[in-house]
């Protein structure tokens, strides 16, 4: 064989083969399959950020490997303890904001997004599940794991249960009170609790019950539920914050010590006191915490650098973690906040 036919031939092999490399170590964004970009992305520039992206952030999670996730307009943000990093460039998840976050128990990572549905990461690959894959909306506004293993999703369109590959969905004919779906939870004896546009209602397995209408009260744009240490069922939105012990719902307003009446998220810390988010605007921001007996306020006042609290997380370490809407994000130790925003905010 002519040599330099053979050395132009192995030098186009190793070129084709390079490209190839190239091309296997970046991931594309998944296909959208027709679905119309989100006009209210953010792109965030570079991968990894030293501080967070000022980016409006919506919930937040800690993994198994101690990872915090932040669930953002630019789409997911990973902390790994050093550096914030874009991982929707890194895995190629499709450009959409992510409202919704869950590490199910067999340590797979759900991310619920607004306009692209839901997708799946499992530490390998990335996979979409849109209207066409058996959701009621490609709108995921929260995801909860029952204790049977079933992931639940909230919709603009209801909600929908996902077992394996059986997806079985709930609307307001099928009993549930809205079908804008913000916040699930599930009680001690079972019960799978709704917060929605419409009111709160929950399901025990059989049919859904409109718990406002089951105590002869209204309630309306409920925002956050959780269970506390005692069994107490607790939920929030514009109407303050109320506990229901299994027999008597009791309020909580900004008369009884809230930063403000707007509850837009809670956590229990493992202490069991309860923390709520307060977004600003409605008319103020900031975070309440409930030891069981008093409450007690932190704004600026107190340190908190955001007024604007969107979402909260207790990490393993015991700190809490506040989200906010564009002023980045900071870290609570019981004594000192830490500002990981990429701009610090101004103080007055």
């Amino acid at each position: 064989m002519n040599r330099t036919f053979f050395a132009r031939a192995m030098g186009l092999a190793l070129l084709i083969a390079t490209i190839g490399s190239l091309l296997a170590s970046h991931q594309e964004p998944l296909p959208t399959h027709g679905l119309l970009p989100d006009p209210y992305f953010s792109p965030i520039q570079g991968k990894d950020s030293l501080k967070m992206p000022r980016v409006i952030m919506r919930n937040m999670l800690e993994d198994r490997g101690g990872n915090i996730w932040f669930a953002t307009f630019g789409g997911p943000i990973r902390y790994d303890g050093q550096v914030f990093t874009n991982f929707a460039e890194e895995v190629g998840l499709p450009q959409r904001r992510i409202f919704s976050l869950l590490e199910d128990r067999a340590g797979v990572l759900w991310f619920g997004s607004i306009t692209g549905g839901a997708s799946r990461y499992d530490g390998k690959s990335v996979r979409n599940f849109t209207k066409s894959n058996g959701l009621p909306s490609n709108d995921v506004n929260w995801i909860f794991e029952d204790r049977d293993g079933n992931i639940w999703f909230g919709t603009e369109k209801g909600v929908s249960r996902f077992a394996g590959e059986k997806w079985t969905n709930f609307g307001t004919e099928d009993g549930l009170i809205h079908d804008s779906v913000y916040t699930i939870t599930q009680d001690a004896g079972g019960k799978i609790w709704f917060g929605t546009q419409g009111g709160i209602c929950f399901y025990d397995g059989e049919a859904f019950i409109d718990f406002g209408a089951q105590i002869g009260r209204t309630f309306t744009n409920i925002r956050a539920t959780v269970v506390d240490r005692g069994g107490n069922v607790w939920f929030g939105g514009e109407q303050g914050a109320f506990r229901y012990d299994g027999k008597v719902v009791t309020a909580f307003t900004s008369k009884d010590g809230l930063v403000a009446d707007f509850v837009g998220s809670m956590i229990v810390d493992r202490s069991g006191g309860l923390w709520m988010g307060h977004p600003g605007g409605h008319p103020a921001g900031g975070a309440t915490h409930f030891d069981g007996k008093s409450f007690k306020t932190f704004t600026k006042a107190e340190g908190l650098n955001i007024t604007d609290v969107y979402c909260m997380l207790e990490d393993s370490a015991g700190r809490i973690w506040f989200g906010s809407a564009g002023s980045g994000a900071c870290r609570y130790d019981g004594k000192v906040f830490v500002d990981f925003s990429a701009v610090p905010s101004a103080r007055k």
